[in-house]
């Protein structure tokens, strides 16, 4: 008899069962609000049946007083807060909403990293330090995107996770409310290159939390457009079925529909997985950043240690980081050359042609 565990949220509720309940328990799971609304309703009607042979009718003026009086101070609320006016309720309301929208394809061997994220500081190169906890942070990023951030600092195997999520994900259409994403955490584990243990269940469990419980806002300048400005967690929800301890072996995540939907051309780059799971924290740092940009232009050494999120002070140590990330990632074929000039800047070819020579 094994003790299995369904987690909705933060909260692992225990039962006992003779086996792990799979994509119908989960389904049932997430399906659970929606069920508990209907008796409520059936609950509601049933007691305004007996209560109607009881009491009077209210008095149809008074309450539509009420309803009046209540549709005037909301309106004055939304008003002061900025939202839709009277006018303009059905307008305003309607440029909010999310458009359904299909998520891109892309083969089983990329990835897809979107460029405002992934041109900043939101998931460091950090590994072995205690992670920082973050409140209306100003993220380092490149001058055209500004991100603040809120919640438990975000590192490249949150990233390797948030990718496989949305390689899940490939293809399907959302809406504002989001779709379930199903998958199996022993599977995702292998495709992580993670080690098969219970350690790593639980790391995985760490990153979906982390990216749920946290909140940022990006706003994104490109040519002469008006700013895109769009946020939320990188998670809505989720919900998922325990083990014996506190892993979590099936998961239903709910990816946050804002975020889904700035998936399109122009605004993110595929990377190749099979490269990405040999490589460094910096090296899979420099791995996205890099395939955002066709031509990259030559960037101070120093200027890439605050991108990055390096936490090695001294610009020597990290320089010596660098070149080896560098190496790595001609090795694997991501990077044709690079090198860095008498200015300190480096220079890197994602193409075969010649490098400046030093000035």
């Amino acid at each position: 008899m094994r003790r299995v565990g369904r987690l909705v949220g933060p909260e692992l509720v225990r039962q006992r069962t003779d086996g792990v309940p799979g994509e119908s328990e989960l389904a049932k799971l997430t399906a659970m609000p929606n069920d508990v609304a209907a008796e409520g309703a059936e609950a509601t009607t049933a007691n305004r049946s007996e209560e109607d042979e009881s009491h009077p009718a209210p008095d149809t003026n008074l309450l539509a007083k009420l309803l009046a009086l209540q549709e005037r101070v909301a309106l004055s609320e939304r008003t002061r807060l900025g939202g839709p006016g009277e006018d303009e309720p059905r307008t305003v309301a309607a440029s909010r909403r999310i458009p359904r929208v299909q998520m891109p394809l892309w083969s089983e061997h990329h990835r897809p990293v979107l460029h405002d994220l992934v041109r900043s500081a939101l998931f460091t190169c950090r590994q072995a330090e205690a992670r920082s906890d973050y409140k209306r942070h100003l993220v380092a990023s490149v001058e055209n995107v500004r991100i603040t951030y809120t919640g438990q600092e975000l590192r490249q195997r949150d990233l390797d996770v948030y990718l496989q999520v949305l390689h899940a994900a490939r293809g399907m259409v959302s809406d504002e409310s989001g779709e379930w994403v199903d998958f199996d955490a022993r599977a995702l584990v292998k495709q992580l290159r993670w080690t098969q243990n219970r350690r790593s269940l639980l790391e995985l469990r760490d990153a979906v939390r982390r990216m749920q419980a946290c909140g940022l806002e990006v706003t994104s300048r490109r040519d002469k457009a008006p700013p895109l400005i769009y946020g939320g967690p990188l998670v809505l929800e989720y919900a998922g079925v325990g083990g014996e301890f506190d892993e979590v072996v099936r998961w239903r995540v709910r990816l946050n529909p804002r975020i889904a939907a700035v998936f399109r051309p122009g605004n993110y780059a595929r990377i190749d997985w099979g490269a990405r799971t040999k490589l460094s924290p910096l090296g899979k740092w420099l791995q996205a950043f890099y395939a955002t940009n066709v031509q990259p232009y030559p960037m101070k050494v120093d200027t890439l240690r605050k991108l990055c999120g390096s936490s090695t002070t001294e610009l020597r140590f990290f320089r010596a980081k660098l070149r080896d990330a560098l190496g790595d990632l001609v090795a694997e074929g991501v990077l044709h050359a690079w090198r860095i000039d008498n200015d300190d800047k480096v220079h890197v070819e994602r193409e075969a042609t010649a490098l400046p020579t030093a000035g």
